[in-house]
């Protein structure tokens, strides 16, 4: 987690409303933790059916994740090569992402998603390394699998805080095998934003407790490089702007706000020279905008997928 040190109740010195607000992030975190740590015993095969392999990634720091390769359905098209890699939300793990697991097997694209570091069956953080664009080693050691097992063509795909270190790992290590990238739900714009999008989802209930997000948010920050986040970002998305990219967005996102990251889309699309498309959903929360509205999503992955270069 990006926040330092445990968990801790409030000092008793400290003056109400205060006491109760630190409580309601400390409550947060401890859920938060529970909830990223815990891995869900849910697996591509027993709940969609699709063949897959289960495989250790090693980082070049020296970090251990794990991961699922999954084939394509027999029934679809060959790929000609396109493999998709996936990194899930912050928060999240490989199994959140078995909507569009399913998805690109469904279109014959095989997949390699991962558990970042710290989160369900990888290895811990180690110390130093739990900022954003520190984790960029996690998406190089997905890529160098996928290109070991064959990959000529890749496609990024991240969402919410993932897509931020996707978009890191790819615009600053851009592999000559990249043609494309969709983000879902994110990134935000700076890690002032990222750690107030976060506080209010760690904080459920009280996330309209102003006090409590902000102490929270507080409590967030020091761990996350906020300086050397957006400087990192970017100018990964500034690199990305010669590549393909989707970016789709829920109306009804309080987690990374629609606002926030047109913030970084609005320019530096300008910069694509066409090539960067976005997607609205109706409806879309943080990221379930396929479960919102499949038809349209889909719909708008297809085009995105056909265009891309061969």
């Amino acid at each position: 987690m990006p926040f330092k040190g445990e968990p801790a109740e409030s000092p008793t010195w400290i003056p109400e409303p205060f006491q109760t607000a630190w409580n309601h992030g400390t409550a947060g975190m401890v859920r938060m933790l529970r909830r990223s740590k815990t891995a869900r015993r849910i697996d591509p095969g027993r709940r969609l059916g699709m063949a897959y392999e289960r495989l250790d990634l090693f980082t070049d720091d020296g970090v251990r994740l794990d991961a699922w390769w999954v084939h394509p359905s027999p029934d679809a098209p060959r790929s000609d090569g396109l493999v998709a890699v996936m990194h899930h939300h912050y928060g999240g793990q490989k199994a959140t992402m078995l909507p569009w697991i399913h998805y690109f097997w469904r279109l014959g694209i095989p997949t390699l998603s991962f558990d970042a570091r710290g989160h369900a069956d990888s290895d811990p953080t180690p110390s130093g390394r739990g900022s954003f664009w520190k984790r960029r080693d996690d998406v190089h050691a997905a890529i160098a699998e996928a290109k070991r097992r064959g990959a000529r063509k890749i496609l990024g795909f991240g969402q919410s805080q993932g897509a931020a270190t996707l978009v890191m790992a790819l615009g600053h290590a851009c592999p000559k095998e990249l043609v494309g990238v969709v983000l879902d739900s994110g990134p935000a714009p700076d890690m002032g934003s990222a750690a107030w999008g976060l506080a209010g989802n760690m904080l459920g209930k009280h996330r309209k407790d102003r006090l409590a997000r902000a102490l929270l948010a507080g409590r967030i920050l020091p761990g996350t490089d906020p300086f050397q986040y957006p400087f990192v970002l970017w100018s990964g998305l500034l690199r990305l702007t010669r590549v393909p990219l989707l970016w789709i967005h829920g109306d009804l996102d309080q987690v990374i706000e629609r606002r926030w990251s047109r913030g970084w889309y609005r320019p530096l699309r300008r910069l694509s020279g066409g090539r960067w498309t976005e997607l609205m959903i109706p409806g879309g929360d943080h990221v379930r905008t396929l479960q919102a509205d499949p038809g349209r999503v889909e719909a708008a992955m297809d085009t995105f997928l056909a265009a891309l270069p061969t």
